[in-house]
């Protein structure tokens, strides 16, 4: 049946991904909701949250307010919070219980920017889209309201786009992706969004390219490139071969070499490993996986697929966009997949194929704090190391 989960847990909601979006951006995040999401997203889907002092709060919606349309309830807490809280801006979240009362985000956000003068960022999640879609959102809204003209131009700049916890997880991935971006001779103008600050995101349009690390940057740097002329890259550099190709790439756009061509994979691959592979996950970093598979390890048959929104400009023809638990279920007993690379919570849905070998591959996405400080090493040449390891295993007999 689709949309019916009975093994895996609920992915990370919509608005999770707004406010993992603007954690470190210095505004005040309100959700609008009885308490129950603030928790979510707090204890399940924001690793940064302890010792953090990012502003999210709850409304605090109650019953009676809900039966009788207290908004001004709502927006008095908000002044008061002020009080005390110095935002950038304030971000009004949506959730499930607003979305059937039919709470008006937008007549609610204009009060608000009358009475406090601030910038107000409005989102109506409803807690049933999943986090990719409110992240997209958050990015969009960020390149629309605060990325200031063009008045000059770093000609080594880059932006990072789309790097949360949720599809990147937390801890040195970032660091080792800066190192790799910084040996090749670039300049970090922003990172949107862990660990730049509000000024820092407003000042990318002085870089010269934009590179998309997951899917929910795509449309703002579209955006970007539309209007404010800088084109982008989308891609990460996990394993050897791929990682030569992604710093080539960067290297060209920016014209530190010239003379090397673009790095792009190849359109077709030595047919060293002919057993199919299926990689489960974001679709940026799921593909990202897959070149690492073709180019390090010799398999020429990988399909991606995903229970997220998956990009047409970024799929091959057989990749697939997963709608239930059941189309996992179908999609692995028919298929003789001798590897699936995915987080372990999927593994309970490709068991019943007795076909292939898994490695574990985390995404906070799904699986929260079960596995995110248990990530493998995969930013360069280490995830050619990680997942020969694995195979190298899987041929051995023994199960990862």
């Amino acid at each position: 049946m689709k949309g019916l989960y009975s093994i895996l847990p609920p992915f990370a909601p919509d608005y999770s991904g707004v406010c993992s979006a603007l954690f470190d951006l210095g505004g005040l995040v309100v959700i609008h909701d009885g308490g129950g999401c603030i928790g979510n997203f707090t204890a399940y889907d924001e690793p940064r949250w302890y010792g953090s002092t990012s502003a999210v709060m709850s409304s605090g919606l109650r019953e009676i307010d809900a039966v009788v349309g207290d908004d001004e309830k709502l927006l008095t807490k908000i002044e008061n919070a002020l009080t005390t809280i110095h935002p950038h801006f304030i971000a009004l979240v949506g959730s499930p219980a607003p979305m059937v009362i039919g709470t008006d985000f937008r007549a609610l956000g204009h009060i608000l920017s009358q009475r406090t003068e601030l910038p107000i960022l409005v989102f109506d999640t409803n807690g049933l889209n999943t986090y990719d879609h409110g992240a997209s959102d958050a990015f969009l809204e960020l390149a629309r309201r605060f990325v200031k003209p063009r008045l000059s131009t770093h000609e080594i700049g880059v932006n990072i786009i789309g790097l949360t916890p949720l599809d990147f997880g937390y801890g040195l991935h970032k660091e080792r992706f800066f190192t790799l971006l910084t040996n090749a001779g670039c300049r970090i103008v922003s990172c949107w969004a862990m660990g730049s600050s509000l000024d820092e995101i407003a000042a990318s349009a002085e870089a010269r390219l934009n590179i998309v690390v997951s899917r929910t940057g795509l449309a703002a740097a579209r955006f970007l490139e539309r209007e404010q002329g800088i084109p982008f890259l989308v891609g990460l550099p996990i394993g050897s071969k791929p990682t030569e190709h992604f710093i080539n790439d960067v290297r060209f756009l920016l014209d530190l070499d010239k003379t090397s061509g673009m790095g792009q994979p190849p359109s077709s691959f030595p047919v060293l490993d002919t057993r199919e592979v299926l990689v489960l996950g974001e679709q940026v970093t799921a593909n990202a996986v897959r070149n690492c598979l073709r180019l390090d390890l010799g398999f020429s048959r990988v399909t991606v697929a995903s229970f997220f929104d998956m990009d047409p400009w970024l799929s091959e023809e057989c990749d697939i966009r997963l709608e239930g638990e059941d189309d996992l279920i179908t999609l692995t007993q028919r298929h003789p997949y001798s590897v699936i690379v995915g987080d372990p919570l999927y593994r309970g849905l490709t068991a019943s194929s007795g076909k292939g070998q898994f490695i574990a591959f985390p995404h906070i996405a799904l699986s929260s704090r079960l596995y995110w400080d248990d990530g493998p090493s995969f930013i360069g040449p280490e995830g050619a190391w990680y997942f020969q390891e694995k195979v190298r295993t899987c041929a051995n007999g023994i199960r990862g």
